[in-house]
């Protein structure tokens, strides 16, 4: 993230589930008292720094990691490395499943095979820095007459978040590039089921590319 180019620089950093991201800082020449920052966030992390950052070493509590650094000068920067680990403890349920890339299909968890209803089970989603993520999916069977069978999507950036309950074709548009969908147990009783497509908005200017076919790959576990 050096060297002559635009004053703002982002960079992902997506794992599978259960594993942690660790972020050394090699070299930086950020000018604080100009402007200069870097910014991390994810999941359950949010951290601005400037100051004394060669040498630093920063983890996540997570599987994903977003970098932004911010400069007033076209040149400079910092140098980073990263590694991954697994996770001590684990901030993820079994039945979570995380989607990387530009587009994909989003399918409810079922029952576990001994019977039992999971409940809070999530959909992690994670595309690329400066775009943003459309839903469109088909609830089905999610009864009628209680409020404990429900849908949460939630925008992992701005917080902003939508609940959907009822049988439905639900609509739904993040802030940020990451977004996370979970599951109630009143939907996983009620036998309900979500199938569903997302994709890439690059601004609220232009108009949503919708995949042709239903081709996405779940991302590793």
């Amino acid at each position: 993230m050096r060297g002559p180019g635009q004053a703002d620089c982002v960079v992902a950093i997506g794992r599978p589930l259960g594993e942690v991201v660790t972020l050394q800082v090699l070299e930086s020449s950020l000018n604080c008292s100009a402007g200069d920052m870097l910014l991390l966030w994810g999941r359950l992390t949010w951290r601005k720094t400037c100051g004394k950052l060669a040498g630093m070493t920063f983890s996540s509590k997570t599987n994903t990691l977003v970098v932004r650094q911010r400069r007033v000068r076209l040149e400079g920067g910092v140098s980073l490395r990263y590694w991954s680990r697994p996770a001590v403890g684990t901030a993820h349920r079994e039945c979570d499943t995380q989607l990387f890339g530009p587009w994909g299909e989003i399918v409810s968890p079922s029952r576990s095979p001994d019977g039992r209803s999971l409940g809070g089970c999530r959909v992690f989603i994670s595309v690329a820095p400066g775009a943003r993520i459309a839903i469109h999916a088909l609830a089905t069977s999610m009864g009628t007459g209680t409020d404990a069978s429900y849908i949460l999507i939630r925008d992992i950036h701005s917080l902003k978040t939508g609940t959907f309950r009822g049988q439905q074709a639900l609509y739904w548009e993040s802030e940020g590039s990451q977004a996370e969908m979970e599951f109630s147990r009143g939907f996983m009783e009620a036998g309900a089921s979500l199938r569903g497509l997302y994709w890439t908005l690059r601004s609220r200017v232009q108009e949503p590319h919708k995949p042709q076919a239903w081709k996405g790959k779940e991302g590793p576990r």
